[in-house]
């Protein structure tokens, strides 16, 4: 009876040191920060979403894409003293003169001075959440750069900020083949294809917003992710496990490896043409 309590308290002990050292883990902190981004991301969006609904009532010709300069925007517009000089410093010169002629001739209906109060107060809001984001986003940098450094330098920060917390871990992820690293993200298209192989299989998930895969022609962004994905694959391993600066040699080797796709496709689309 006692050997078994012996072996239980040695066991209970062990398993308490793992989880402790586990806690002690940067990648934790990576990872909490990194979904809180994503969380607030979606937030501001929603937020967003309603005050263009809610503002709409009051002026619905106002249209921008950026959702901050909205929010600004919905401080600084007065339909009844509309003063082009404060709307300029948001959008522009041009553009605050076209939201001027546009706000005279609204068909919005006017709105209580409380109830313009209450948009601005959301307003604000979205703002403060928005700065609150990008406190979080250097935090999240700093974090990368100290933990996965070679990484960061070869996809971006953010890139290895969000595939270190998409697996849990750096040391997971450095045991990852490249083909796996380049799909990360893309799990339900990936499932897709397993289950009717007319689906075709994604060709990258989180490194997509790499700003060489995405501003790419669609038919070469599977090869220039599979060729981040490999140097991503390397990076991952030497900051996981030799601690080696690696990141000038990949980096140099990733933007050789796409000037020779970008280069192969140039060639191919002008055999196309002639």
């Amino acid at each position: 009876m006692k050997e078994r309590r012996g072996k239980r308290d040695k066991f209970l002990k062990k398993a308490k040191e793992k989880v402790t050292e586990a806690l002690k883990s940067r990648d934790m902190l990576l990872s909490g920060v990194t979904k809180t981004i994503d969380d607030l991301n979606k937030i501001i969006n929603q937020l967003v979403e309603r005050l263009e609904d809610w503002y709409g009532i009051y002026f619905p010709e106002l249209k921008l894409d950026e959702h901050m300069k909205y929010a600004e925007l919905v401080l600084t517009l007065d339909r009844a003293d509309i003063d082009k000089k404060e709307l300029s410093k948001v959008v522009g010169q041009k553009k605050a003169d076209e939201i001027a002629t546009k706000a005279e001739k609204s068909l919005g209906t006017k709105l209580e001075p409380e109830d313009l109060a209450k948009c601005h107060s959301l307003a604000k809001e979205i703002i403060q959440l928005d700065k609150l984001r990008s406190n979080y986003e250097e935090y999240q940098k700093k974090l990368a750069m100290e933990l996965c450094p070679n990484m960061s330098k070869v996809g971006g920060a953010d890139i290895a900020a969000m595939l270190v917390s998409h697996v849990g871990s750096l040391s997971k992820l450095a045991m990852l083949p490249s083909s796996t690293i380049q799909v990360l993200g893309a799990e339900k298209a990936l499932f897709k294809h397993l289950k009717n192989k007319k689906v075709r299989p994604p060709k990258h998930g989180i490194i997509f917003q790499h700003s060489k895969i995405a501003s790419s022609p669609k038919k070469v962004r599977g090869k220039i992710a599979r060729a981040l994905a490999n140097k991503l694959s390397m990076a991952s391993k030497a900051d996981a496990f030799t601690k080696n600066d690696i990141a000038g040699q990949l980096k140099a080797d990733f933007e050789e490896r796409y000037n020779e796709i970008m280069e192969d496709y140039k060639k191919g689309k002008t055999k196309a043409k002639e």
